[in-house]
């Protein structure tokens, strides 16, 4: 990597192949080096990427989608077709991915301690074993992105998110809640409990197994204001459903509405 320096803040560009999927343009100059280009961003924090054609001349600097400040995801990471520049070289970890319906994520619980699906880029789980592992040295940003049926698409953020050891069923700790514009708080009654799968029952709820009854497994409290590892739904059911059923952010979306894509993800 290289530096330029913005006031009195450093700011460190390396060099990868990076897919544009996370960003959207800024805009574009003509200079006449790469040091040029990257040095044009000093005075906006926003710019996260840049791109520079040697033969044309030409400078891009690109922003992270969504009014996200790091957008960066380790999955993304040297997949283009290009060198291009990027703010650090940190990434965001996927950890659970739905996309579609070709992956089954109503399994028990050995499966759910261990990863499963297409990987990060498809339907993916990361593992109880490895969220645990990942957190245990601390508490990680968990970043949680959505896309509606009518493909607006909406994040939420804690700035506080680790996941207890086997010994006590992967309790969830998470706090430090921000969201794009519209976007509730829908994890927050997950907070403090520990996983419950089909076979192994840890919620609170007297009557019944939470994830047994909608389908899923999750960190089920009486049971849950969100549900990323409910049923998939395609277009024709995802909407006006059976209650609780389905791919869940409860504020805004309600119970009645089941997501078209959920991704979550850590840093």
């Amino acid at each position: 990597y290289f530096e330029i320096h913005a006031g009195s803040s450093e700011r460190k560009w390396s060099s990868s192949r990076d897919s544009f999927f996370d960003y959207e343009a800024l805009r574009s100059l003509k200079v006449s080096s790469e040091i040029q280009c990257t040095a044009a961003a000093r005075s906006d924090s926003a710019v996260q990427l840049v791109v520079f054609n040697a033969s044309s001349g030409l400078c891009a600097h690109f922003r992270c989608r969504l009014d996200l400040r790091h957008c960066r995801k380790c999955r993304n990471a040297n997949k283009g077709a290009q060198r291009v520049w990027t703010a650090g070289s940190d990434c965001w970890t996927t950890v659970q991915h739905r996309v579609s319906g070709s992956v089954d994520f109503y399994r028990n619980w050995t499966q759910y301690q261990s990863e499963f699906g297409e990987g990060p880029d498809g339907n993916y789980w990361i593992g109880l074993n490895s969220l645990h592992a990942l957190t245990a040295s601390g508490p990680r940003k968990l970043r949680i992105l959505m896309k509606a049926w009518n493909d607006s698409e909406h994040w939420a953020e804690y700035s506080s998110f680790s996941v207890g050891p086997e010994s006590d069923n992967y309790r969830l700790s998470v706090s430090g809640f921000s969201s794009s514009a519209g976007i509730g708080d829908s994890l927050a009654r997950s907070n403090g409990f520990q996983f419950t799968t089909k076979d192994a029952d840890h919620d609170v709820q007297a009557t019944y197994n939470c994830a047994e009854r909608f389908v899923s497994a999750w960190w089920f409290s009486n049971c849950f204001d969100t549900n990323p590892n409910g049923e998939y739904k395609d277009s024709a059911s995802a909407i006006g459903g059976a209650p609780n059923l389905g791919i869940l952010w409860k504020y805004p979306f309600d119970r009645e509405y089941s997501l078209k894509k959920f991704e979550m993800l850590i840093f």
